[in-house]
């Protein structure tokens, strides 16, 4: 009874610890949500969210993939863009400008030429905020305002977020600090877009993008382990045994062994 009460108390911290401070207004987890999807098929005409209820609208020809990021939630596809005509879009998400935030996983092939648009909430030039890679750097922008960035691209799966937090704009590169701003955004107006834009005909993603979450926050509450960075293995412990902890340990396997040993 006692050790089943310690248990529960236990959980009860844990849970209770875990729970997030953030308000997640959409996520977009690009096949995972998707009826049908699978494998090497074209995206759906309309990716659905897992919360807020704006689907996305599929433009040109984004295929899903089996490859999804090694951290974050379990993914079971992941969406793969061409860096011409594939993206998804739908209705800005928020008009906020502050405490709120945009992630999403990543992965590139490579390409550093012109820049791409990874997640962007609003008009690219002169609304809203979102992820974008310039030239061979991950970046955010908002958009008319400033567009900044100098975490090198690599082609591994990379977590992307930009967070205004009480008029504090940062970049976080897998749940580092990457970039900062002052600068305050225009509200969002025009399109919530998913790998590509349709105002600037270079600014297309070539790779996976998956788990594309937009939330809000009450002022002071965010915390880089709201992100959806996901568990990280826990160290190996290596344990430092004392001279008598060791002449003990000797002696019960020592024990064992004569326990072992067959009588006639």
């Amino acid at each position: 009874m006692m050790r089943s009460l310690l248990a529960g108390l236990v959980l009860g911290l844990f849970v209770g610890s875990a729970q997030a401070a953030i308000n997640v207004v959409a996520y977009y987890r690009l096949g995972d949500a998707d009826i049908g999807a699978a494998n090497a098929l074209p995206g759906a005409a309309q990716t659905l969210p897992s919360v807020g209820n704006q689907p996305l609208d599929r433009f040109g020809s984004p295929v899903y993939s089996n490859e999804g990021p090694p951290r974050g939630a379990v993914s079971r596809l992941s969406m793969r863009f061409d860096g011409s005509t594939a993206r998804y879009a739908g209705p800005v998400l928020t008009t906020a400008t502050n405490n709120v935030g945009i992630e999403a996983w990543v992965r590139s092939n490579g390409r550093t030429a012109n820049n791409a648009t990874i997640a962007y909430n609003g008009n690219t030039g002169s609304s809203g905020f979102g992820l974008f890679r310039i030239g061979p750097n991950w970046a955010f922008l908002l958009g008319g305002v400033v567009l900044g960035g100098t975490s090198p691209v690599t082609t591994d799966w990379t977590h992307l977020a930009f967070v205004r937090d009480n008029g504090v704009g940062t970049l976080y590169v897998n749940g580092t600090p990457a970039a900062t701003t002052n600068a305050a955004p225009n509200p969002a107006a025009g399109n919530f877009l998913v790998g590509g834009n349709p105002l600037v005909a270079t600014e297309w993603f070539d790779g996976l993008i998956d788990e594309v979450r937009l939330f809000t926050f009450n002022p002071g509450e965010f915390q880089v382990s709201d992100l959806n960075l996901g568990p990280q293995p826990p160290p190996v412990a290596v344990p430092s045994l004392q001279p008598g902890v060791l002449i003990v340990l000797a002696l019960a396997l020592g024990l064992i062994g004569l326990l072992a040993v067959p009588r006639r």
